[in-house]
């Protein structure tokens, strides 16, 4: 490097760097989500527009973009957006410089478009294909075809020639026989709805089936013989023949049969062969038959049933008499229940025998004849009553169980629910009590949950809902008695509240104006907000918009910025708006106004009231309606229940 020695070499020397490289860590770095405009065969680009984020690196400076000609450039900071509508170009070059100390830092971004392919020319309409079959019974396979038919692709079938009939014998669907059957099979291809074969065109015929070898009958063959000891009877040893069309077998011998025998001893045995024959017969021998086994033994006899007997020659009762005539007639010991009765001419005594003891009987009724009302319940003693449906008088009893006890035309059956026929009655089980019919207003229920409900009171886990009307001539509450709200007076005019949370809520509006057009009176008749609603009973409307049904009494007061009318306005049940209150405002132009009112409505179930504020009097008009507007609006809502 040359010494400085001349002025112009200072003047170099001094002046800022024109050029620096990207080596140096000075760069701008340009990105964006896509450099592509995709364009459709209708023109239309996508996406919209795109948005190129210039960011420079270790250079400080204010970012300039630019764009090649025929494309227009939004610039926002360090964003420059290409929008498709105002890209006339097929690409479009942007770039961004900056230039610090006398140097230019520049990146460029190509922005380009690709259209879509035009639509290719409509191609040749498709073939249809399709499988001729014909079929044929032979001991060989035939060299003969079925000759030229016509196949219809509609029915995938051949139509031509009609009918079943082939050439030479084929056939459209499969013959009945017993020789091989073969088949012959032909493609059909055409453009038209049917295609015509050729006898040539058939491929050659291939063996589909023939008959196999006929199949075995088989079937397991039972045979029973009882015994009067448990010691299995001697197998048959005769040649036993079974007939597998009928399922008979004859030339069993020694005592055995096809049946259950029902006679011939107390155990029953039982052997078993298998049939197996191609042929209609099958020869059982001796020795294919199972060992015998015990297959069931009758079991051990049972108590015999209740008697009744009767003997003469007696003019005296005797117990041991009495089980002398059971035995003689033939019953022997006597049973519970066993009725003896030992007479002569001046005398007879009847008694039955219990638990080791002979017992006086009184008067034995054959229940078929009893008359109803003729038996009184006291008459009435036995061990089990059973499938007994009675109208009982009083009954004493001890520990009485029962699983449903329920009655009256509304509970005609044993189901825990309300009547649905407007019948009246009770349900009593390990649900709980049903009295009454909750549908008619008359009803209580107490559930085995603990849950009680009757009209105007609920009670549910511990706690106490009271909505009825509470009467007392005189009396005292002990203890402290806490209460949302207490009003003194009368259901119209009440003349004191107690009620430190009452529902309220404010309508407030900060906007510039609600203004209202001379020819568009009705569009703005009204400036409200669902926020001033209040409902009845709503469990999913906020608690301090909930109200309850009867009497409430609403008073709101508003002030606004108005020119020249204040209105208050409200609605029932989503009803006309009515004009509750107003104020005309006392200067010209806008001026701060206020009104308030109070009034008292019937809130039924499910009832709803709702209050809104205009710039209007009661009529909807105001003096000058082309400059009525509300503006910085604020009303409170206060609801009180009687």
């Amino acid at each position: 490097m040359s010494a400085i020695v001349g002025e112009r070499d200072r003047l170099l020397q001094a002046t800022a760097e024109r050029f620096s490289t990207v080596a140096d860590g000075k760069a701008i770095l340009m990105s964006a989500s896509t450099p592509v405009f995709r364009v459709n065969s209708a023109g239309e680009g996508a996406p919209g527009s795109i948005a190129i984020t210039a960011k420079p690196v270790n250079v400080v400076g204010d970012i300039v973009f630019s764009v090649s000609a025929g494309t227009a450039l939004q610039v926002n900071g360090n964003v420059a957006t290409v929008d498709f509508a105002n890209m006339t170009t097929d690409t479009a070059l942007v770039q961004a410089r900056i230039r610090e100390f006398g140097v230019d830092y520049l990146a460029n971004y190509m922005v380009s478009k690709v259209f879509d392919g035009a639509a290719g020319e409509t191609g040749l309409a498709g073939l249809n294909t399709g499988q001729a079959f014909a079929y044929k019974r032979a001991a060989a396979a035939p060299a003969d075809t079925p000759g030229d038919v016509i196949f219809t692709f509609a029915t995938a079938a051949i139509t031509t020639p009609a009918g079943n009939d082939l050439a030479n014998g084929w056939s459209k669907n499969i013959p009945a026989g017993t020789a091989p059957l073969y088949v012959r099979v032909a493609a059909a291809s055409s453009r038209n709805t049917t295609d015509k074969i050729a006898a040539n065109e058939w491929a050659a015929a291939v063996q589909l089936a023939k008959d196999g070898v006929d199949g075995l009958n088989v079937i397991s063959v039972p045979i029973y013989q009882r015994g009067a000891t448990n010691i299995a009877p001697p197998l048959p040893t005769a040649v036993c023949t079974f007939t597998f069309a009928t399922g008979k077998l004859a030339g069993l011998n020694n005592g055995w049969s096809t049946q259950v025998p029902s006679a011939g001893g107390a155990y029953l045995f039982m052997s078993g062969a298998t049939a197996v024959s191609s042929v209609a017969t099958d020869d059982i021998a001796p020795g294919e038959w199972a060992a015998a086994a015990r297959l069931a033994a009758d079991g051990a006899p049972g108590q015999r049933g209740t008697v009744t007997v009767t003997a003469p020659g007696y003019s005296i009762w005797s117990d041991a008499s009495a089980v002398y005539e059971l035995g003689r007639a033939g019953y022997g010991a006597p049973i519970n229940r066993d009725v003896v009765t030992l007479y002569d001419a001046t005398h007879a005594v009847t008694k039955f025998y219990v638990d080791g003891a002979w017992m006086v009987l009184g008067t034995v009724l054959n229940g078929s004849l009893l008359v109803d009302g003729t038996v009184a319940a006291k008459a009435i003693v036995g061990d089990t009553l059973g499938a007994i449906r009675a109208n009982l008088g009083s009954v004493v009893a001890g520990d009485l169980y029962g699983t449903t006890l329920h009655g009256g035309p509304g509970y005609p059956t044993n189901s825990y629910a309300w009547p649905s026929n407007g019948g009246m009655g009770f349900h009593l089980s390990e649900q709980g009590l049903l009295i009454g019919n909750l549908h008619t207003g008359r009803y209580v229920q107490i559930a085995s949950s603990g849950y009680v409900e009757m009209p105007g009171l609920v009670v549910n886990e511990g706690k106490a809902e009271f909505s009825g009307e509470l009467k007392s001539v005189k009396g005292t509450f002990s203890g402290d008695l806490s209460s949302a709200r207490v009003s003194v007076g009368t259901t119209d005019k009440a003349t004191a509240f107690f009620e430190p949370e009452f529902p309220s809520v404010s309508l407030q509006s900060s906007a510039s104006g609600v203004y209202i057009e001379a020819s568009s009176l009705n569009s703005a008749a009204v400036f409200s907000t669902p926020e001033v609603l209040f409902k009845h009973n709503a469990p999913g409307w906020p608690a301090a918009r909930r109200i309850r049904s009867g009497p409430v009494f609403f008073s709101i007061i508003c002030t606004a910025v108005v020119d020249d009318q204040l209105s208050i306005w409200y609605r029932v049940n989503d009803g006309e708006w009515m004009w509750m209150s107003g104020v005309e405002e006392r200067q010209g132009g806008d001026a701060p106004a206020a009104t308030g009112y109070g009034l008292t409505l019937n809130i039924g179930v499910g009832g709803t009231v709702q209050f809104g504020v205009s710039a209007t009097n009661a009529s909807l008009r105001a003096a000058d309606m082309r400059k009525l507007y509300l503006k910085q609006c604020q009303a409170t809502v206060i609801a009180r229940n009687f």
